[in-house]
């Protein structure tokens, strides 16, 4: 047979028998879709336009396909009749607009939002939405807000326990300060929850939850660097050894045990010693070894100067020698110009009212305030320079009839008499509540020099018949 048939077209080889293939038409198909895509997203971006994309939030609001104008008058509405429940860490009360200090330009607002909005975006928030928060436009009254929120709290707090810082102590098994762990606490803290509450204002939600992120928390906690620092500056303290002298001579010394025992740590993390217990040992320890006396003053240890200083010391970490400080307990009218160089003798100072009995080499050996005769009156005490004429234990003292009324204006009884101008002499005089000062003006005596009994028994087993008594002004 030839290659070509009769009446009709030449046919040609192929080899490998198949049928041939037809025309692809998928990229039609999909060129068809995506014009018809195109389309539709056109056609949306015109529909938003000045509108805002499907599946839009603003502040809370559901603004989809809504203009400016529409979600302004939501979010009046909203505002107008705004309240939310806030519950949560023992919370149980419902904030409103006016409890939150809360106006809103919904205007400006609106306009915000929609400015913020890409009409050419809706295929995209139609399917992962789209959720605006203007701020700029909400206005919370913080004052009214903060006054709100701390009055509701106020009562919850008064049952709730309060957080507790980290700190640190002494501890003897191991002879060392260490960090004493914080104390997480179930109060609400008042600034935190009306942070929470701002933020839900402002984008009107009607439900508020209080968690662990509105209690107050622990200002200092174990990890915290200055916790560290403190215990390490304690412990360094607890090395010191500070000397106390008298005069300059070492009298006692302060240690470890004291520093530990007397340990206290304020709010502040800094190591104080306890004031009392400070006082109380120098009292008991110190007293006796420092207490001392002069002609005019008696000296006793300054417990609370020491206290403060050994405080500061150890705030200080300051090993120097403290010496002891002292401090005026009782305090007597000076001496008399002179009075040591007389010999043996009492020296009756009428102007000091005090009196003195020096020994021969000058030294002091007794001493008394005194009660001198009564000068409103004319029975001051004679001054002058005399010897003791005689020392009489319970006598009778009898007086002149000044009064003329035939008797002695009065009789009294001394224990001990020690008369050195006639009927003038030193005693002891038992009604008397006290001594010194200008009493002798008023309430002085007939011209004896009155003494307190106790000092009297002591001058008379002191004093010889014939020692000098010398009297001035």
């Amino acid at each position: 047979m030839s290659d070509t048939q009769t009446g009709g077209a030449p046919r040609h080889a192929n080899p490998t028998g198949a049928e041939p293939k037809k025309p692809r038409r998928a990229p039609l198909v999909v060129a068809g879709i995506a014009a018809a895509a195109l389309v539709a997203w056109g056609a949306g971006t015109v529909a938003f336009g000045g509108r805002f994309t499907p599946n839009t939030k603003v502040n809370g609001i559901d603004a989809s396909g809504k203009t400016a104008e529409e979600v302004a008058a939501l979010v009046d509405a909203r505002v107008a009749a705004w309240g939310a429940d806030v519950s949560g860490d023992g919370a149980s009360f419902r904030v409103d607009a006016a409890g939150a200090g809360l106006s809103v330009d919904s205007a400006a607002l609106a306009r915000e939002a929609l400015a913020r909005t890409d009409a050419k975006a809706w295929p995209v928030t139609l399917v992962a939405g789209s959720d605006i928060t203007v701020d700029q436009a909400v206005t919370i009254d913080a004052p009214t807000l903060s006054a709100m929120v701390e009055g509701q709290v106020a009562s919850i707090n008064q049952n709730a326990k309060a957080p507790v810082n980290a700190t640190y102590a002494y501890d003897g098994a191991s002879g060392s300060f260490k960090a004493v762990a914080e104390v997480p606490g179930s109060a609400i803290d008042v600034a935190a929850a009306t942070e929470r509450i701002r933020k839900a204002a402002q984008t009107f939600e009607t439900s508020i939850q209080l968690g662990e992120q509105e209690l107050a928390r622990p200002q200092v906690t174990s990890a915290s660097a200055e916790l560290k620092a403190a215990v390490d500056k304690a412990n360094n303290a607890l090395q010191l050894q500070i000397p106390l002298t008298k005069e300059g001579a070492e009298v006692a010394r302060v240690g470890k045990d004291q520093i530990a025992s007397w340990a206290t740590v304020g709010a502040d993390l800094a190591l104080t010693l306890n004031r009392d217990a400070v006082i109380q040992w120098s009292e008991g320890t110190l007293a006796g070894l420092v207490a001392k006396s002069d002609e005019e003053n008696d000296y006793e240890i300054d417990s609370e100067a020491l206290a403060d200083a050994l405080s500061a010391h150890v705030a200080s970490l300051d090993a120097g020698a403290i010496e002891l400080p002292l401090t005026v307990v009782a305090s007597r009218p000076p001496e008399s110009d002179g009075a040591r160089t007389r010999g043996r003798h009492v020296d009756v100072n009428l102007g000091t009212q005090y009196a003195r009995f020096y020994d021969a080499d000058g030294s002091v050996i007794w001493r008394a305030p005194i009660v001198s005769g009564k000068t409103s009156d004319g029975h001051g005490t004679p001054t002058g320079t005399y010897s003791l004429a005689a020392k009489k234990m319970h006598e009778v003292l009898v007086g002149l009839d000044e009064d003329g009324d035939g008797e002695p204006d009065y009789r009294t009884n001394v224990t001990y008499w020690m008369p050195f101008n006639g009927g003038i002499g030193l005693h002891d005089a038992d009604w008397r509540g006290s001594f010194g000062g200008s009493i002798y003006y008023y309430y002085g005596s007939h011209g004896c020099v009155n003494l307190p009994p106790a000092e009297a028994a002591q001058l008379f087993s002191l004093i010889n018949v014939g020692d000098t008594v010398y009297v001035h002004w």
